[in-house]
């Protein structure tokens, strides 16, 4: 299956489909379709048109599989077998997808997180309460809010010590998204993630300026 997407004539679609799987292999849970967009360079001209990012995905062999919108692995061993047979056939290296996805769901965030994004003009209201519109604008920063703590800790090149520093990407991040980015948690029902996250950059930022 590998070698069949080696053989693909156009070059473009044979990085895009290594992306693709380079990228699904490192996520900690299956993405939706609007989330691994912004997420893979090349992508995102897709968001729109879901039934020809579905073809493109058709297109990785039997590896993947969508149901319900949602990637997935055929299986756990198709997974293990590109993580630890053909890892050099699909990665660049696996910390340039670790920084990849990380700085990318900084990009997402930054471009769809706002104050009261639900539009609910009441910021009392309960949880409860809340229904998300039928176009959710968080659908496609849903996972890049839960996870992009977490793809920065797996990163420990030396470039990312630019990102720690003041007025680096996450100094930026915080700096201008941060209440937005709670509001955005909050309205998923999962404020205290943001609180774990918060921990752990702690930490993080502790043990880096150690190392400096």
């Amino acid at each position: 299956m590998i070698n069949h997407i080696c053989t693909i004539e156009d070059i473009a679609v044979v990085n895009l489909c290594k992306q693709i799987l380079a990228s699904v292999t490192s996520v900690y849970r299956p993405v939706t379709l609007k989330e691994l967009t912004p997420l893979v360079d090349g992508l995102e001209d897709y968001s729109d048109d879901l039934e020809s990012l579905r073809e493109i995905i058709g297109l990785c062999g039997s590896f993947l599989t969508i149901r319900e919108d949602t990637v997935y692995f055929v299986h756990q061993l198709a997974k293990e077998f590109l993580l630890r047979k053909a890892s050099d056939k699909i990665f660049s290296g696996i910390e340039d997808i670790y920084h990849t996805i990380f700085s990318r769901s900084l990009q997402v965030m930054s471009k769809s997180l706002q104050r009261d994004i639900y539009n609910q003009r009441a910021p009392g209201i309960s949880i409860d309460q809340v229904q998300p519109p039928i176009s959710d604008p968080l659908a496609v920063a849903r996972y890049s809010c839960f996870y992009w703590v977490n793809h920065l800790l797996d990163c420990t090149r030396k470039n990312t010590i630019d990102n720690r520093k003041d007025g680096g990407s996450v100094d930026k991040f915080l700096c201008e998204y941060y209440l937005y980015w709670l509001e955005a948690l909050s309205l998923m029902r999962s404020l205290s993630s943001a609180l774990v996250m918060i921990r752990k950059l702690e930490n993080w930022l502790q043990v880096s300026f150690s190392t400096i």
